[in-house]
């Protein structure tokens, strides 16, 4: 007979870490879980970090996830588990968790109703041990909805592909800061958590002539970015060629070397919005240079790691190795669906949506 172990905590804000009879410790990160608003649903980027105590190897069966309203009403529930003709928990890359073992897992019930009140989450967990043995972990999370305090202006002009936002599918989500290599480089969480990239496109919807191959070819080389908001500029660096390339090993002391010929800008509320991969020898600002809102601060390029031009654009807490990232809203964005185009409410960008600037 199988036998089951059961705990419930509650993990609130500071993501306070639970225990399954110091088999499992599981702990959301980040420490303040936001929900994104769109104009049709909502989000939740976050994570768990997940550690086995034990010296077993154990084996993730099945996630399940309950949703409360204010009044504490169940008002949806989901669930992923190993059932199917291949197991659908595969859908969680990593399942095992060898002895003293850590790994991240992203939050897969990341996306809701607009309709419905989140007021808290319960995740249950089932691992099971070599010996079939089950234990069962109860964690629950209190997301709150993310107040911008000052007004962002997408930073580009006319029309432009969301080429990769910020959903489960992007790579910006998909950071796992714990993974060796990059825990190595000393960055400690997902500073582009919020990320965009975004492309520039002519009038037909397309992101380059001819073939694609010369950096030239691109509507978008050379264009005008401009600030999102008011700010003071706390980095800036414009010498880096527009070759594709970055030095890795610098990320450990400065990971905006990333993102190659940048800009990050402090604004009023604190937070800071980095402009990345811009064109050498473009930016018309330093250090220190105050810059108001909608003021042309460089050209989109190609340099850092970049496949082709474009601009990297986030909003974050600072500009260390521990910086998370923050969500994003603009206020002059349309949706463009064939020849129309409607204004964009909430002012969140996503994935694959071609937008255009009032």
């Amino acid at each position: 007979m199988r036998t089951v172990y059961y705990i419930a905590l509650l993990l609130f804000f500071s993501g306070i870490p639970t225990y399954a009879q110091n088999k499992i410790l599981i702990d959301s990160k980040p420490s303040s879980i936001f929900i994104e608003q769109s104009d049709t649903k909502q989000i939740l980027n976050f994570d768990f970090l997940i550690s086995n105590q034990s010296t077993d190897t154990l084996t993730l069966q099945r996630i399940k996830v309950l949703v409360f309203d204010n009044q504490n009403h169940l008002i949806h529930t989901r669930f992923l588990d190993n059932n199917g003709t291949a197991p659908s928990i595969l859908l969680v890359p990593t399942r095992n968790w060898n002895g003293k073992e850590s790994h991240l897992v992203f939050n897969p019930f990341s996306e809701f109703d607009n309709s419905f009140t989140l007021a808290k989450l319960e995740f249950e967990w089932i691992f099971s041990d070599p010996k079939e043995n089950e234990t069962v972990v109860k964690t629950s999370v209190i997301p709150k909805k993310y107040q911008q305090k000052i007004t962002y202006k997408l930073p580009l002009k006319g029309r432009v592909l969301v080429y990769d936002a910020h959903d489960c599918n992007s790579h910006h989500r998909r950071f796992d800061y714990t993974f060796e290599p990059i825990r190595l480089l000393d960055l400690k969480s997902n500073f582009m958590r919020y990320a965009y990239d975004f492309v520039i496109l002519d009038s037909n919807n397309n992101q380059f002539k001819n073939k694609g191959e010369n950096n030239s070819d691109y509507f978008g080389f050379g264009n005008s970015v401009y600030a999102a908001a008011d700010g003071k500029i706390l980095y800036a660096t414009g010498d880096h060629k527009d070759d594709k390339n970055f030095d890795i090993p610098k990320l450990k002391e400065n990971p905006l070397e990333l993102y190659g010929n940048c800009i990050a800008m402090e604004h009023k509320d604190g937070s800071v919005s980095i402009y990345g991969h811009l064109k050498e020898n473009s930016l018309k600002y330093k250090k220190g240079d105050w810059v108001k809102s909608g003021q042309e601060i460089a050209q989109i390029g190609v340099s850092g790691s970049s496949f082709f031009p474009h601009l990297h654009f986030e909003i974050r807490t600072d500009i260390t190795n521990a910086a998370e990232g923050l969500p994003s809203y603009f206020s002059n964005i349309n949706l463009v669906i064939g020849k129309t185009a409607q204004k964009v409410k909430s002012g969140l960008a996503e994935t694959g949506n071609i937008i255009e600037t009032k």
